[in-house]
């Protein structure tokens, strides 16, 4: 495995890397949204890093950076201002994106000083447990979920549900200040270069997108009958559909085990040709599939590790942290604890991640991350083959996303009477 995660602040540890000597830049920088009230996410990344990405770059290397909906137009800007070029913006689509909006009716009654005061009594009794309504809780007045299951109570009043106290909350009940987050848009950028795509990518072996590495697989012959394909809405003579456009229209549809190229057509039978939209998305047999990180992968490295959740509960100190204080203090005392697992908020895909490399990173390349985190990109270039440099300010987040490369890129034992005698022997 080759990778080293150079801790510090980016704009510093850049500086350490030689001009035109990365291949692709594929990094998740802080959306300027001020997530969970973390001084980090204050703006989407200084022009200074940028400006140092677009120095260690080779000439036609793409830089994919992701960002959120209604912050995107500043990394954009930023990333112009750097000198990139600004080529295409890609749209990850997801479906478990958890609303954050505020309820107005519920303000207002607020303001009134007349909150609904049964609303949250039936909270009092609640125990943990794991998979089971929002946030692993439920409540022992009904066993049902705190959050999908409360429009189902029978109590009434039900606690898990708010009654509006003023005519004036009332009017506006169900009016909210915000959508449900659904996708997060990701630029993609590259280097300027002098002279002809061509020219680059012989000189420099970056500046063009590997397509048929990122091709869509299709999911049966039908899907790949229709991908593309302009039918002929006169009729179905004779041997069933055929092709309209392709100079020959007389040509049927091939059959299953014909192989290669549909005659008279541009279809690729080795998958859709990729587009701006990736993600969880219904119909995903057009674009690539990838849903939010689980939570398996989140905590590779650390399965014998407590998380956040569990910590919270055990009323103990026996985790390297104290329980005194405010929630968010035990929170930041967990952080620095060396037996947490990876407790980063913003834990992206590795597939996700994966995918994006092989689309802009030709082989045996160097991948660049100038926002590591927890290391996702780094798991994902590693296994590709790529050497790979990450730059992470937070110490510990450096040890988790080093601990998440190794185990994610070392084979798991099979367990076998071979390779127990080959341990023995070696």
């Amino acid at each position: 495995m080759d990778y080293q995660i150079l801790q510090g602040d980016n704009r510093e540890t850049l500086k350490t890397l030689e001009d035109c000597s990365v291949d692709a830049i594929v990094t998740d920088p802080p959306y300027g949204i001020d997530f969970l009230g973390k001084s980090w996410d204050a703006n989407t990344g200084a022009l200074e890093t940028y400006q140092e990405c677009l120095r260690v770059l080779k000439p036609g290397g793409y830089i994919l950076a992701f960002s959120a909906a209604r912050t995107y137009h500043h990394l954009a800007i930023t990333l112009e201002r750097a000198g990139f070029e600004i080529r295409d913006q890609l749209m990850w689509l997801y479906s478990s994106g958890f609303p954050k909006a505020q309820d107005i009716g519920k303000a207002i009654d607020k303001r009134a000083g007349k909150k609904d005061p049964n609303y949250g009594t039936t909270k009092q009794n609640i125990t943990s447990t794991e998979g089971k309504g929002h946030a692993g809780q439920i409540c022992n007045v009904c066993q049902r979920g705190v959050g999908e299951w409360s429009l189902k109570c029978t109590n009434n009043p039900c606690g898990l549900k708010y009654n509006y106290q003023t005519d004036q909350g009332r009017d506006w009940a169900g009016w909210k200040t915000s959508l449900k987050p659904a996708h997060e848009p990701i630029c993609m950028a590259r280097k300027p270069f002098k002279g002809s795509t061509i020219d680059n990518v012989l000189e420099h072996g970056v500046g063009a997108l590997n397509i048929d590495a990122s091709r869509i697989e299709y999911e049966s012959l039908k899907d790949m009958e229709g991908a593309g394909l302009n039918w002929n809405k006169t009729g179905y003579e004779t041997g069933g559909p055929r092709f309209i456009g392709s100079g020959d229209e007389n040509k049927s549809i091939p059959k299953p085990e014909e192989k290669g190229t549909f005659p008279g057509t541009r279809i690729n039978t080795q998958g859709r040709f990729p587009s701006n939209v990736i993600g969880e998305v219904e119909g995903y047999q057009k674009f690539f599939y990838c849903p939010k990180v689980s939570r398996k992968e989140r905590h590779i490295g650390f399965e014998n590790a407590p998380t956040i959740q569990s910590m919270l509960e055990e009323p103990k100190r026996k985790h390297g942290y104290t329980q005194d204080g405010t929630l968010g203090r035990m929170k930041d005392a967990m952080h620095n604890s060396p037996n947490v697992g990876n407790n980063h908020p913003t834990v992206k895909p590795v597939a996700l991640m994966r995918y994006l490399i092989q689309l802009v990173t030709p082989p045996n390349s160097t991948v660049l991350d100038p926002f590591n985190g927890s290391g996702s990109t780094g798991m994902a270039a590693v296994e590709l083959g790529h050497e790979f440099i990450g730059c992470e300010l937070d110490p510990a987040y450096v040890a988790i996303a080093e601990k998440r490369i190794r185990a994610w890129n070392t084979p798991e034992p099979s367990g076998t009477t071979f390779e127990v005698l080959f341990e023995q022997n070696g």
